[in-house]
């Protein structure tokens, strides 16, 4: 585990400034070339046309959308072959890479279809200009029409950084908008004898930059397509890990289409305001993005190895550098917004609205910090419920509504929406930030006993491995212990996590709920973060550290497909009838009736979801395992049984 030991050093002792300071650079130049592509069109068209940079305003939302889906699938496929990569299953990564490509094909299809058609009424929809409106439909058709680029790009990117390749999506990224910005002014103008096609250059300019992005990763991003039996379900899991992300990403597609048409109602000039304001904004919220990536794997890390100092201290220091930078923003945007706006525009109607607004939102950078950086905070400690609650109240529950009442007192008072939702959002985290500092994993952290007797693996002699996987409620832990006595052979259950707690550095705590502490419509999710796959991976090492040991009786932690191909395995699955099951756990945990079942149908649903995570196969069926019991029998039965098959098969040795 030299890597993993080497990530637990870094992460977990190193400074937190000077992490920052070492991959914070990376992720700033990718997030400006990204920025490029965003401002380029707008400095040209600007000079062009005044309705084509409202055209441009109004076609923002339709890009996110598109980008939400194509990055979004492109973060689905990523976290599952990562999670593969994780726990050594080459063939089943390799599996979503090649279902990538295809499905990409299909994204880009269904989604062009779907704008060339709604185009025209998305555009009177937004704006009452027909000058406006057939700038909107050039343009957009033309950049849904043809963003295979994007798509296949996206998936093709993520495909490489799940195996690690930063850099060539990074050399994609900057041949793109390279490519977008020599073509831009030649296209739009009519330059070096080319024809002068205004909007539809800018248009042009832009996929052709997505497509030589497209090119440059495809050599090392392209894999074949798997069986077609393999498609249905893995494209689900895509999915399932991908459309938290799709739907994060596309609530700033809404909140900034329904701010825009707030906005028409009062003139383009108004539309065309808040759409230079974001130009700006990808400029100005480079650091601060740059500090959200940065800070989840080191919060992660942290508060998986329970250094909840280190967490805090993270996200001060996130909070207080981002707000250094953003005070930069804010003196920039109530200084000079008049001529920030005349960059782009000459329309002096757009830099009247501008001046104005530009002055308000200006005085929101400084809680945005704590509004953005809060939600990324709790995704890295796997509170994924918060987070996303964050933002659905910014961009859904807040942005738009407040717009729509502050629009009512006029255009001047509209603007007002931009520090108040930030506000109310920061506050919202706070609430949050203290719910997580009262929860016990965090508050018991520094009473815990650091100085716990190490874990060892026990001696041992060659002979069968044993490994059991069980209901809630079976005896199954029990009955595996006493197999393990009467084999005279070492028995490991919380031993395994205390192992790959040691193995880590991570908290054997959080080792130990792996399979239970993500909320079930997150499971998925919860299991491709970095952190869970660094623990996961750690524990498959110990797994098979003590399974090279010798004979052993292994509970949990799908230790049968971890040692799917080691010698001597015998993979049992326990289960027993449900009144049984009931009894069980009122009995050996107090539980009431009630309490039982809850825990059995929330114990039972997050095995079931470890195992399929980890192995793509369904938990407790029969094909998947040797010898299926019902433990309803009793324990003694149980347990006799077992050591009947093991005879049976001559696996059986009894302690001298």
């Amino acid at each position: 585990m030299e890597h993993t030991s080497a990530e637990a050093q870094f992460f977990g002792q190193e400074k937190i400034w000077k992490i920052l300071l070492r991959i914070a650079p990376p992720v700033m130049l990718a997030q400006l070339i990204q920025a490029l592509y965003n401002i380029v069109d707008s400095l040209f068209v600007g000079r062009y046309t005044e309705s084509g940079l409202t055209a441009l305003s109004i076609i923002y939302p339709i890009q996110l959308l598109m980008m939400a889906l194509a990055v979004g699938t492109g973060v689905g496929i990523n976290s599952a072959m990562a999670a593969r990569f994780g726990v050594g299953n080459q063939k089943s990564a390799q599996e979503f890479a090649g279902i990538g490509t295809p499905l990409a094909g299909v994204l880009w299809i269904v989604f062009a279809a779907v704008s060339w058609l709604i185009m025209p009424a998305y555009a009177r929809l937004s704006s009452p200009s027909p000058e406006v409106v057939a700038e909107v439909v050039t343009y957009g058709r033309i950049v849904c029409l043809f963003s295979f680029g994007l798509f296949f790009e996206s998936i093709w990117t993520k495909i490489l950084q799940a195996q690690g390749d930063m850099k060539t999506p990074m050399v994609a990224q900057i041949l793109g908008a390279v490519t977008n910005i020599v073509l831009d002014p030649l296209l739009i103008f009519g330059m070096f004898g080319l024809p002068e096609l205004g909007i539809a250059g800018a248009a042009i300019a832009t996929v052709a930059g997505q497509m030589v992005a497209a090119l440059v990763v495809m050599k090392k991003g392209y894999r074949k397509s798997p069986p077609r039996a393999v498609y249905p379900r893995r494209i689900a899991e895509i999915f399932r890990l991908g459309i938290p992300n799709i739907l994060m990403q596309s609530a700033y597609t809404f909140y900034i289409f329904g701010l825009n048409l707030i906005l028409s109602g009062f003139s383009d000039q108004a539309v065309t305001a808040l759409g230079l304001y974001y130009k700006w904004q990808t400029f100005f919220f480079i650091p601060l993005n740059a500090m959200q990536t940065c800070i989840v794997p080191i919060v992660s890390f942290n508060y998986a190895a329970r250094h909840i100092r280190r967490c805090k201290v993270t996200l001060i220091t996130a909070i207080l550098f981002g707000m250094v930078l953003m005070a930069m923003g804010t003196l920039c945007y109530e200084s000079i917004p008049g001529l920030m706006l005349r960059v782009f525009t000459s329309d002096e109607r757009v830099i009247e609205i501008g001046r104005w607004g530009f002055r308000l939102i200006g005085i929101s950078f400084i809680p945005m910090v704590t509004s953005l950086v809060f939600p990324v905070f709790f995704q890295a400690v796997g509170a994924a419920v918060k987070s996303s609650m964050l933002t659905i109240v910014r961009t859904v529950v807040l942005f738009v509504p407040l717009g729509a009442l502050f629009a009512r007192f006029g255009l001047a008072s509209f603007w007002l929406t931009f520090p108040v939702t930030e506000t109310l959002t920061s506050l919202l985290g706070l609430v949050y930030y203290r719910q997580f500092l009262d929860h016990p994993y965090v508050k018991d952290a520094p009473l815990l006993d650091q100085r716990r007797a190490a874990a060892v693996i026990q001696p041992s002699h060659p002979g069968v491995i044993l490994t059991i996987a069980r209901e809630h409620g079976s005896s199954g832990k029990e009955i595996g212990r006493q197999v393990a006595q009467r084999m005279g052979i070492p028995f490991y259950y919380k031993e395994m996590t205390a192992l790959a707690a040691q193995e880590s550095g991570l908290d054997r705590e959080f080792i130990s709920g792996l399979n239970r502490n993500a909320p079930k419509a997150l499971y998925n999710l919860y299991l491709s973060t970095r952190v869970v796959r660094f623990a996961v991976a750690a524990q498959h090492q110990i797994i098979e550290k003590i399974a090279e040991n010798g004979s052993c009786v292994i509970v949990g932690r799908a230790a049968d497909h971890v040692l799917r191909d080691h010698p001597n395995v015998v993979k049992i699955f326990i289960r027993a009838d449900r009144e049984y099951r009931i009894g069980r756990a009122m009995e050996v945990y107090g539980d009431t009736r009630e309490d039982a079942e809850e825990n059995i149908r929330r114990s039972d649903r997050a095995r079931a979801a470890y195992y399929h995570h980890i192995s793509g196969k369904r938990w407790g069926e029969a094909a998947n395992y040797d010898l299926v019991i019902d433990s309803s029998q009793g324990v003694r039965p149980a347990v006799e049984e077992i050591l009947q098959y093991l005879d049976e098969r001559g696996a059986f040795c009894r302690a001298p």
